[in-house]
């Protein structure tokens, strides 16, 4: 799902941000850098507790303070990654997260992506491997009794 949001970002955006001055050379790369960004960014908030701030947001619930967090972190990720990766300088990079990240939330928590009924559900959509079914047994397995945060980091 997530390559499939990203895909959408390159082809919806990639006009406006050689409009604002990126090399035609590096949209792509841009986009790269989207999807490894905002992978990672799941996966640490889901590491750190934020598993239901990801549902939330990924159902369409997202209006905390949390989720907004979240969404500047990884729009400060983006940034940093834009400028060590591709070169781009903080102004140049801050306009591209402005553009590509506001547009992949949006449509990451828009009912055209569906909804997630469970945490193993969510990961599942997100494409995140067979993690899913170790999250199913770490949530619902028979050693309930162990830490979710210690079990989810042992996932990524």
């Amino acid at each position: 799902m997530l390559d499939q949001l990203i895909q959408m970002a390159q082809q919806q955006l990639a006009p406006q941000l050689q409009q604002i001055g990126v090399p035609s050379d590096k949209v792509s790369g841009v986009f790269n850098v989207a999807k490894d960004t905002v992978t990672d960014s799941l996966k640490n908030e889901a590491t750190s507790g934020g598993l239901d701030t990801i549902m939330s947001m990924f159902n369409g619930n997202a209006a905390g303070s949390q989720s907004n967090s979240m969404i500047s972190s990884l729009s400060n990720n983006f940034v940093a990654s834009l400028a060590s990766k591709l070169g781009m300088d903080q102004s140049m990079a801050t306009k591209i997260s402005g553009l590509v990240i506001p547009f992949i939330m949006s449509k990451f928590s828009s009912s055209e992506t569906g909804t997630a009924s469970s945490a193993t559900d969510l990961v599942s959509q997100l494409g995140f491997g067979d993690i899913g079914s170790s999250l199913g047994n770490i949530l619902g397995g028979k050693d309930k009794g162990s830490d979710l945060l210690g079990g989810l980091g042992k996932l990524f």
